[in-house]
């Protein structure tokens, strides 16, 4: 019997499918498109998607995956989290997909955000970006499409394509990243949400991860999807108990499993439900890799303005890269980056900072090293903040993302903070395997998600 599964991931730049093999835990196939669904908004803090385009790249990567492998026993999906759309009573999009890099939020109610308002109204901690948020700005100012009755994210898109629902299931990773979601409950808090005027009808059923939510027209079952951050995280780690997890693409984030759900959360990081029991304790920077793509753009500007000749992106990063490698024969003093040029969560206005600058220091390999170090330290204060027992608890760390893979440097900066070795898997779509591994839980194959990493190769 074939132990053969897809799993979907949405990305915010890519979408990626694979097939694995949970028997051999080998990836036996994948198929992936760059994410060409990016809008242009009305406004300058609106980040969208077209979700119609997002759905025909994903069901192209799940026509590719099933005509080398017709025989799949089931289907997972993950993708970006926080962001929502809008759907109809038939389960179709009426909106755009509004992005976790969408700023309504950080916009100004009176004396405070939008955010910040609905943070004091429900009691829970919200940032711009959470699906509540932006819902809770639309509702506001009377942007909601009249057809809509719900909202959803887009891998809760994915599964209704794939399975002809018309109403969206949830499991409480993706709502946890909405907003409003009460893990003692298991549900989304609609008392809190009265508070602020908005019904809990708007927002999907929660169900276990895991769950199956239906079937495709094939009838191969498809299952109710996960969030990125904890499918890359079950893709990509062996022992969930003793890891860390650094993960740095578009973004950045810090991940550890924690396997009690705490009372508190150390200040700066959020607790995110785990499949399976326990959670996982996360510090997000949303800049992250995006950081190094800003400092290639301005040397590539100031190349073609110097020489007149445009130049390759992929060029400017290899000339980075050699120019990073020779940096311990500068001898100059290093220089301070702060890489927090898109904010945070908590503080959206925050920006970032170069400083440390002497008349000796102020040179290319010494700003390529000064912005790897910072984007490692962003995500290394989050490690501090987490309470002693955790920290000492920790003997692997991991390293995922493109950002990750691509970069010797940014590697090496990751193994000197954390002071362990960086192992890297051998492949590169973590949370595609996470998503399969989801599947492969919901079907029976694999006996827990505590123990899905065994799989791994």
């Amino acid at each position: 019997m074939p132990m053969k599964y897809i799993g979907l991931d949405i990305g915010t730049t890519n979408i990626c499918g694979v097939v694995f093999d949970a028997g051999l835990g080998e990836i036996l196939s994948t198929a992936a498109e760059a994410n060409r669904a990016a809008r242009d908004g009305a406004y300058p803090w609106e980040r969208l998607q077209d979700p119609e385009a997002i759905w025909l790249q994903a069901e192209a990567v799940m026509r590719q995956l099933q005509l080398e492998h017709p025989d799949i026993s089931g289907i997972g999906v993950t993708g970006q989290m926080h962001g929502i759309l809008y759907l109809d009573e038939l389960g179709s999009a009426v909106s755009p997909l509004y992005t976790w890099q969408d700023q309504r939020g950080a916009e100004r109610l009176t004396q405070q955000t939008y955010a910040e308002r609905l943070s004091e109204l429900t009691g829970y901690t919200l940032s711009t970006g959470y699906g509540v948020v932006t819902h809770f700005f639309n509702w506001m100012n009377h942007l909601i499409p009249s057809s809509a009755c719900r909202v959803c994210t887009i891998p809760d898109y994915i599964v209704i394509k794939l399975t002809g629902r018309h109403n969206p299931v949830m499991d409480p990773t993706h709502a946890a990243g909405i907003g409003c979601y009460s893990s003692q409950k298991q549900d989304f808090d609609a008392e809190a949400m009265e508070q602020a005027g908005i019904n809990r009808s708007w927002f999907p059923t929660v169900r276990a991860s895991g769950t199956m939510a239906g079937s495709t027209s094939g009838g191969i079952p498809v299952f109710v999807s996960l969030g990125d951050n904890q499918a890359s995280f079950l893709g990509s780690v062996k022992d969930i108990h003793r890891t860390v997890l650094l993960n740095i693409g578009t973004g950045g984030q810090l991940s550890i499993h924690e396997p009690m759900n705490g009372p508190d959360v150390p200040e700066g990081l959020e607790a995110r439900p785990f499949p399976g029991g326990g959670r996982l304790l996360v510090g997000s920077s949303l800049c992250g890799g995006k950081a190094y793509a800003i400092l290639e753009q301005f040397f590539r500007k100031v190349i073609a303005s110097y020489t007149g000749e445009p130049v390759s992106a992929g060029q400017v990063y290899a000339w980075m890269e050699r120019l990073a490698a020779e940096d311990s024969s500068c001898g100059g003093e290093s220089l301070s980056v702060n890489t927090q040029f898109l904010g945070t969560r908590q503080e959206p206005d925050r920006r970032g900072q170069i400083g440390g600058i002497s008349v000796d220091n102020f040179l290319p390999e010494l700003l390529v090293v000064g912005f790897l170090r910072g984007m490692v330290e962003e995500l290394h204060t989050y490690f501090e903040r987490l309470p002693r027992d955790i920290r000492h608890n920790v003997t692997s760390l991991v390293g995922a993302g493109n950002a990750i893979r691509s970069n010797d440097r940014l590697r090496d900066e990751a193994a000197r903070q954390f002071g362990l070795p960086m192992h890297v898997p051998t492949h590169s779509e973590e949370g595609a395997v996470g998503a399969a591994l989801t599947a492969a839980v919901g079907s029976g194959e694999v006996d827990s998600f505590e123990t899905a990493g065994q799989r791994l190769s």
